[in-house]
């Protein structure tokens, strides 16, 4: 499955342009981009090891992947999975972007991670802590 308004590094260079897009935008390096996809993917394992739920519409996402994929909401408590990933710099807001199923507007859940993304940033978390310039990285999209 796949989150819903979100792209968290990738771990390895199956996918070159995407790791390579994703290093431009944290301003780091290859290297440290797939470091931080293994540290998000340690990160959602763990934090999946108590109870959460998913949302989803079934909507596909298959990418470059031959693996049939859908993407998902994800709520560990009160917390939304996406949300946690941003504010550890560990995830961009991007992607796919529909209405939430509490009825919020996909606009204002889009503005709470670039809130949070700011934060994250001023704070030097996960990737943006590894970044020389934290104001050089592209706005999200």
């Amino acid at each position: 499955m796949r989150l819903y308004f979100v792209d968290a590094p990738e771990t390895n260079l199956k996918y070159p342009e995407q790791t390579r897009q994703q290093s431009e935008y944290f301003g780091v390096t290859l290297d440290e981009t797939m470091r931080a996809g293994r540290e998000a993917r340690e990160f959602v394992r763990e934090t999946l090891r108590g109870p959460f739920t998913i949302w989803t519409r079934w909507a596909a996402a298959g990418g470059r992947s031959k693996e049939r994929r859908y993407y998902m909401f994800v709520l560990v408590g009160t917390n939304a999975l996406d949300e946690l990933l941003v504010s550890k710099g560990l995830a961009q807001p991007k992607g796919l972007r529909p209405n939430l199923p509490n009825g919020q507007k996909a606009a204002a859940h889009l503005n709470k991670l670039r809130e949070l993304e700011s934060e994250a940033k001023r704070r030097g978390s996960g990737l943006w802590g590894i970044a020389p310039d934290k104001t050089t990285a592209r706005a999200p999209s």
